[in-house]
């Protein structure tokens, strides 16, 4: 069963540069090293620029799992939580209906 994930997150305004080069780094790992995370992704919100929402979604528990313990995702989190005023928190989700092309290309690929 898939699992989905947002992080919202707030960066000190002078670090905002830098969250976005330890994001890019991360998401690098993740599209080399995790097949089984089917969508991860950083959105910055206009209003505020230093304001940020990761969504995930992993094809089950076990690629969360690992996604989780991944030395680069600890190395990440650590990175990123000394830009933040406040430590960021998972927020775990239950599809209930959705639809769209990119909808169609995750559950078929």
């Amino acid at each position: 069963m898939k699992e989905y994930v947002i992080i919202p997150f707030h960066v000190h305004a002078d670090k905002v540069e830098e969250a976005k080069k330890v994001i890019s780094e991360l998401i690098s790992n993740v599209r080399e090293h995790e097949p089984k995370t089917l969508l991860y992704k950083s959105l910055q919100l206009k209003k505020d620029p230093a304001s940020f929402i990761h969504f995930m979604i992993f094809a089950d528990n076990a690629a969360h799992m690992r996604h989780r313990s991944a030395p680069y995702v600890m190395d990440f989190v650590k990175k990123l939580y000394d830009l933040c005023p406040e430590e960021p928190y998972p927020i775990f989700l239950d599809s209930v209906d959705s639809c769209g092309v990119a909808l169609q290309a995750l559950e078929n690929g």
